[in-house]
């Protein structure tokens, strides 16, 4: 296809984000090594009206993980660590659970590792969760006496598995990981304008500012200010640098041994014998018959996607200083508009929710505590809802087809499936949900509680988090039951809805401290007719108890 062409179908896919009173985006392709188009899309700084540039750089979020994991593998190649190692061999202060999970299934996000930066409304008493202290993540990890599931059994995404393993990086080099990452892999490749940048704090020439949309359709600051994140999310880079990287990552290698580059590739095989995409900080799956290389970040204020197409050596990079940029959706547009319809499958279309009526509706598991949700969702583009799959009352994907299932593939979660029935029925009282090859049969939820109000007058106290003793509560407020966070000053609260009288759901309401939804589910544990306590779940902590105070 020609360059013009080609050109004039991407500026139509971007043209929405081409304003000059709203932040946007910077977009990089290349084909075969060299650069198609370089283009940048609305503002930079709403505050200084300035422009972005294919030179301008911003924050890529979780791009950043396959970074770290590579760190790892180079340390590897010198025989100072080994990644099939336990975390605990490297940082032994680690005594406890946290240090059961090896190197490897940090990478993999099969750690089953508790997560402290998925808990920030249980840790609002201290202040603003991601404005933590240097080594806080480290600190909080030994006092976990829980995990998620046992190492290597699924997939859950964990941004402080990347946390330590950054840690374990600096200890066995004696760098801190930006100057082993600028010596080792930076330098080598003359990406110049890629870092590892601690603290969007620190006023730095060049980078875009993030702005988070408000409901008035104005915008406020987006910030990285937490050093405690960094091996999982806190590079900044620019479009050229990235398409650098790409070719590197699906070319002739000049970082990184074979052996290294074949493990960052090697997909899990999890304990239910089944295999995933989500190998060593990169995905591989296929997208219309052609297989792809990525991954996403997200950051409070921007996303980013980086992808390659090896077999038609297309590379792909986007970033957003706006977090409602969707990153990863353009970059399979752009696929679409580049490569051939004659080298693509047939797009495998979202499913029209009403056409699936009688899977609506929420699915739990008593034994694993696990709630699925089939429902009607709004798509852009699609004149009418499309069929969605929740998981803890977060939606997490949109399904489709495949085979006697329907899927998705979510990043944090790799693929859920829906099995279905041999027949469909608005009857229907189960259905099997499995995830990493793992299978559950769930009931159905009924729609309306007859007795909600007695279900929420039993459990309305307090609730003790042992672990990181902290409290919350059970309260009402205004014929409004919530689950409080009790934080010392202001408020920060769950709405809630019983689904049943042994579930409720949950959405955050009435705080700023966390400017994203947030969702959970509330399992409730009975013994002799009174409530002992609380299972907590959400999309990146599973089974966390709550026990009941006096």
């Amino acid at each position: 296809m020609k360059t013009n062409t080609i050109n004039k179908r991407l500026d139509e896919i971007f043209q929405p984000w081409n304003k000059s009173d709203a932040p946007g985006l910077i977009v990089g392709v290349a084909s075969k090594g060299q650069a198609i188009y370089r283009r940048g899309f609305g503002l930079a700084s709403i505050e200084h009206a300035t422009a972005n540039t294919p030179q301008t750089r911003m924050r890529i979020g979780s791009t950043s993980k396959h970074f770290t994991s590579l760190a790892a593998l180079l340390l590897a190649e010198q025989g100072k660590l080994d990644i099939d190692a336990a975390v605990r061999t490297y940082l032994p202060e680690l005594k406890g659970v946290a240090g059961d999970a090896t190197l490897r299934e940090m990478m993999l996000h099969t750690s089953g590792l508790r997560d402290p930066y998925d808990l920030p409304s249980l840790l609002l008493h201290r202040g603003y969760p991601h404005m933590v202290s240097d080594g806080a993540g480290l600190e909080l990890s030994q006092r976990f006496t829980s995990k998620n599931y046992e190492p290597g059994e699924r997939m859950v995404y964990c941004n402080n598995g990347y946390h330590l393993l950054s840690k374990v990086v600096e200890r066995v080099s004696g760098e801190s990981l930006g100057v082993f990452l600028k010596k080792h892999i930076l330098d080598p490749l003359n990406m110049a304008d890629t870092e590892l940048l601690p603290s969007d704090l620190r006023i730095t020439p060049g980078i875009a500012t993030l702005h988070l949309p408000q409901p008035d359709g104005s915008y406020v600051r987006g910030i990285y200010p937490s050093a405690e994140l960094l091996g999982s999310g806190g590079m900044v880079s620019s479009i050229d640098d990235m398409l650098k990287w790409l070719a590197h990552l699906r070319g002739e290698k000049k970082v990184g041994s074979k052996r290294s580059w074949k493990q960052m590739l090697e997909k899990p095989r999890y304990t239910s014998g089944a295999t995933g995409d989500y190998c060593l900080g990169l995905t591989r799956e296929f997208y219309r018959g052609v297989e792809i290389i990525h991954h996403a970040g997200a950051v409070l204020g921007g996303t980013c996607q980086m992808l390659t197409v090896p077999e038609h050596a297309l590379d792909i990079i986007i970033m957003c200083n706006r977090m409602d940029g969707s990153a990863p959706a353009l970059a399979l547009k752009v696929i679409d508009a580049v490569l051939d319809k004659s080298a693509l499958e047939a797009p495998n279309n979202p499913l029209p929710a009403k056409k699936w009526k009688a899977l609506h509706g929420y699915w739990y598991s008593s034994r694993s505590h696990r709630v699925f949700g089939v429902q009607a969702h709004p798509q852009a583009g699609n004149p009418e809802p499309v069929l969605a799959l929740s998981i803890h009352n977060a939606v997490s994907g949109v399904l489709k087809k495949s085979g006697n299932r329907l899927a998705i593939n979510n990043p944090g979660h790799g693929v859920v499936e829906l099995h279905l029935p041999k027949t469909l029925s608005k009857n229907l009282k189960t259905l099997d949900f499995s995830d990493s090859g793992h299978r559950e049969r769930c009931v159905r939820l009924p729609q309306k509680v007859a007795n909600a109000q007695q279900v929420f007058k039993g459990l309305i106290g307090r609730y003790r988090y042992d672990e990181l003793d902290t409290e919350v509560a059970i309260t009402l407020e205004d014929g409004t039951f919530y689950l409080d966070l009790l934080p010392i000053y202001g408020k920060c609260r769950f709405k809630l809805e019983a689904w049943s009288d042994e579930v409720l759901g949950g959405s955050l309401v009435g705080t700023s401290f966390i400017p994203l939804p947030a969702n959970l589910t509330l399992a409730i544990e009975r013994k002799a007719g009174k409530v002992t306590g609380l299972w907590l779940n959400n999309l990146r902590t599973r089974n966390l108890w709550l026990e009941r105070c006096g």
